[in-house]
């Protein structure tokens, strides 16, 4: 994949897969590569970002296991440095965040990362605000298994939380999530113009420009349900190069919609206190005036979704060459049908003349 996300910043960016055999792949980090761009499109800095390491799912992983491990009688947990002396044990969250407050240092990050807070729930943190001013270029490649799944570019990290897979956002900071993008190129392994076989057969995402105004809401859910389908490059020595082509449909679901209730309709038009005639739209079956309305909020959460589902069947192409001595055959015999109609049409025409009769000389 090649997409550009032109107001987007690279560590807002987040790539999830999930899919229905129950694997998820939460923000990948080592297979792909984020470029950090200014708002005109511009690289910023010489660097390469690479995404980092979802910190959150690790330490979701280290709970599970916490919560599965028993505390041994003798337990004696640490303070984590706040130990008036080595022997001072922390057994609970709050006897660790009591040791911190009286050696006046912030207890948000232990709170946040510590096994005895994890094990009763209280390692919770709030979302960080959104960066702005910045756009992202996501480039590399996913593995994902040959099974119906997702992967998506949504609001917020991914985590797994009694076995569903959510997001963690600041609601208020939604609207700042701008799901605008460019796709310059998507594909299932090699597309057919890579391995040398011309124009895809299937229309592809490759060029697909989603940009949100304020007219559709700032930003919303894009949703690409996507029909991938086996296909299989035959050449001209016999070689056989496996890969995938796909067709797609598409949806936008708008984050802010505009809603007119309905006693602010009327049968008639209005005009304004400066006589000018309020805007006509259409209501039920009767054209009617909308006197004020305001925007709600959908129920949608901001991101790209690209939804797949595999065929269960293969396409093969392949090239065929006609040999010279086809083609050799093809010019006879069309140089042969060309005299044929010729000598057809000068018997047509001397049939159809007059007689000639002969004289004869004495």
């Amino acid at each position: 994949m090649n997409i550009t996300f032109p107001n987007l910043a690279c560590e807002d960016l987040h790539v999830d897969v999930m899919d229905v055999a129950g694997d998820s792949q939460l923000d990948i980090f080592d297979t792909l590569v984020k470029k950090r761009l200014s708002r005109s499109g511009r690289p910023i800095g010489s660097d390469v970002l690479k995404a980092e390491a979802n910190a959150n799912q690790q330490r979701q992983e280290e709970k599970l296991r916490l919560l599965k491990e028993k505390l041994p009688e003798n337990y004696c947990g640490p303070c984590y440095g706040a130990n008036d002396d080595e022997n001072q044990c922390c057994n609970t969250c709050d006897e660790l965040l009591d040791a911190y407050i009286a050696k006046k240092w912030r207890t948000d990050i232990v709170q946040y990362t510590s096994e005895q807070c994890m094990r009763e729930g209280r390692d919770k943190k709030e979302p960080k605000r959104m960066k702005r001013g910045e756009g992202c270029n996501l480039s590399g490649y996913l593995e994902v298994n040959r099974v119906a799944g997702n992967f998506h570019i949504a609001m917020g990290e991914g985590i797994e939380r009694d076995g569903k897979h959510i997001h963690t956002f600041n609601p208020e900071d939604t609207p700042n999530f701008n799901a605008s993008h460019i796709i310059h190129d998507l594909s299932f392994g090699a597309s057919g113009t890579k391995v040398g076989f011309g124009e895809e057969p299937q229309k592809t995402l490759n060029g697909v420009s989603k940009i949100v105004t304020r007219q559709h809401g700032t930003t919303g859910l894009f949703q690409y349900f996507i029909k991938v389908v086996p296909t299989s490059y035959i050449t001209d020595s016999g070689v056989r190069i496996a890969t995938n082509g796909y067709f797609f449909t598409e949806r936008f679901r708008p984050l802010m919609k505009e809603y007119i209730a309905e006693d602010d309709y009327e049968d008639e038009d209005e005009t304004d206190e400066d006589g000018k005639r309020t805007v006509a739209v259409q209501a039920g079956h009767a054209h009617k005036a909308k006197t004020s309305n305001h925007d709600v909020r959908n129920a949608v959460l901001p991101g790209v979704f690209f939804i797949y589902e595999i065929y269960p069947f293969e396409v093969q192409i392949r090239k065929n060459k006609v040999p010279l001595t086809h083609l050799l055959i093809r010019l006879m015999a069309t140089v042969g049908g060309v005299f044929t109609m010729f000598k057809l049409a000068d018997n047509l025409l001397y049939s159809a003349g007059p007689s000639r009769r002969s004289s004869t000389w004495s």
